[in-house]
């Protein structure tokens, strides 16, 4: 059997392993709604969205783009820490939309509240 790169008999590298085996532990991704849209909503390339994604289905009930980011990440934690005990460090992540679908010097002052938390 093929071992890959990453140390093990897996086709793919799966991130929550890549996670343990870079830091040692687990990490556990709290999602982050900032409110951005696509090019396939907005009309810029199409309407209506793609298919598949459907934000309202997997996104957690913390998520709110009405909440900042920094609001969200706390109760992220909280939500994190009551369900998956295991997990020990957290990663903001930008997950509804496109997380790179606004001008740059929008996207620094969205992200600087998630580079800011320990």
């Amino acid at each position: 059997m093929q071992e890959y790169p990453w140390k093990h008999h897996r086709r793919f590298n799966a991130y929550a392993q890549y996670f343990e085996r870079t830091f040692g532990e687990r990490l556990q991704k709290v999602t982050i709604d900032a409110g951005f849209t696509c090019p396939n909503r907005d009309g810029k390339v199409a309407r209506g969205g793609c298919t598949y994604c459907n934000n309202d289905a997997f996104n957690p009930s913390y998520n709110n783009p009405s909440k900042s980011v920094k609001q969200q990440i706390e109760e992220g934690i909280e939500f994190h820490a009551n369900r998956y005990r295991r997990a020990s460090k957290y990663l903001a992540y930008f997950q509804a939309y496109s997380n790179t679908y606004k001008p740059l010097e929008e996207l620094k002052r969205i992200y600087a509240p998630a580079l800011e938390q320990e």
